[in-house]
Formats: structure tokens, sequence, C-alpha cells
């Protein structure tokens, strides 16, 4: 059956919106990069629960590019690193961070269809010979032991985040590594579980910082390093 110019022109436009044409539009620095690196890491998934549950998981929006790598540079990540990324999404920090040369990523994140497409992206990417790994599981399943950059961007609330660190702890110590963790946390709501745990130390801060001709968010991004060495 022949369709009226009116339901084509909503069935196009509602295919533009799937493939995020509005934020691609906005932060065209961002498009490039994804193009550069041959993968579709624009997208969003609503966020649930709030403040006090223990279920409280942010909605998810990558941040730019330009932001993930300053934090990766910030946190000296370089090819002796082993970088995990605890609610990777689509994967674009852990692209980032294989793109900067750390020895394995991996990205794990709790809804699959995320992870899914993270491993779509992973298949067509020019970085697909790169040790790469993406997991979908509980932050709370995944081992840490050999993780020596730890990248948050605010992934669940503060109940979830002090047990994710005392497991990074625990598996650190079964796992008899000697090297320090460092810690990047984007949007650092629960801040205040890493400084009350007893066996991370601040290391600094970065500010959020304006960026020209996108519309990307900017968040502050605090630092942590492991003294259990």
């Amino acid at each position: 059956m022949l369709r009226s110019p009116s339901e084509r022109g909503r069935t196009l436009l509602a295919g533009l919106r799937n493939r995020n044409l509005t934020a691609r539009v906005r932060q065209p620095v961002d498009e490039l990069w994804d193009r550069y690196l041959g993968v579709h890491t624009f997208g969003h998934y609503p966020g649930s629960g709030g403040p006090g549950d223990r279920e409280w998981y942010l909605h998810y929006i990558p941040s730019s590019y330009r932001d993930v790598f300053a934090v990766l540079d910030r946190g000296g990540v370089g090819p002796d690193d082993i970088v995990t990324d605890l609610g990777c999404g689509l994967g674009r920090v852990v692209f980032a961070a294989s793109y900067r040369g750390a020895a394995r990523v991996e990205g794990v994140d709790l809804i699959p269809s995320l992870v899914d497409s993270a491993k779509a992206n992973l298949a067509s990417s020019r970085l697909k010979h790169r040790d790469i790994r993406f997991h979908a599981r509980n932050a709370l399943d995944h081992h840490l032991g050999d993780t020596t950059f730890l990248y948050l961007f605010h992934p669940f609330g503060p109940e979830i985040l002090g047990e994710v660190m005392e497991k990074a702890r625990d598996d650190r110590r079964s796992a008899g590594i000697r090297r320090p963790l460092r810690i990047a946390y984007v949007n650092p709501v629960g801040e205040s579980v890493l400084n009350e745990a007893g066996w991370l130390r601040p290391d600094g801060d970065m500010p959020p910082r304006r960026e020209h001709f996108s519309s990307a968010l900017h968040y502050r991004t605090a630092f942590w390093e492991s003294t259990d060495v």
C-alpha cells in the first residue's frame, strides 16, 4: 500500500531521530571522532530510581570525546594499563582508552542491549584488533583485581558504589596486585563513599571546561589512588 507524503515524512523523521541526528549535528567533533574510529556512540538510555534508592542508575548519555581524552590523559593512561569502565553504555570511553594505547580495556554495563550495540561497534571499528572486551553484567560480578585505571561516570547510587569499592579492594588482595589503582569519577555525586573507603586517597580533580561548537554537557571529575600497596 502506498503511503502518503506526510506518512513518509514522519517515517523519515523517526529514522533520523533514531540515528541521534540532533546530537550529532550539535556535537560535530564527536561525530568526526565516531567516524574516524568507525563506531556509533551517540545515544540515550533512561535512568531509574533516585537518590537514596539502592537501585539508582543515572541515564546514559556519552561524554564528549574531548572530556574523555582529558580524563584519560590526566589519569596517565598508557600502554601498561588495564582500564575498566563501569557503566560503559555504547563504549565511547572504552574506544577512547584503547585509542590512547591502554593494554586492555573492558566495558561493563547492566543493560544487555547497550552491550550488544557496543560489541557491534567493536566489530566495525578500526580498533577491532585491540584487546577490547564488553560484558553485560552487574558491576558487582565483574573482577577488578587486575584493573589499574577505573572509570566511573556516576553509574549507580552510593550503596552499590561502596560495595563496588570493597569488591575492588578484595579482588586486588586476592590477586596479589601491588600496583596502585587509579580512579576517575566523573560527576562524582557519591564521592564521600570513596573519601570514606579507608584505602583510597584523593588525587585532585578537574573542573568542567566549556567546549565551543558543542551541546555536550560537562562535569567535574575527581581522582583517587589506592594506598593498599
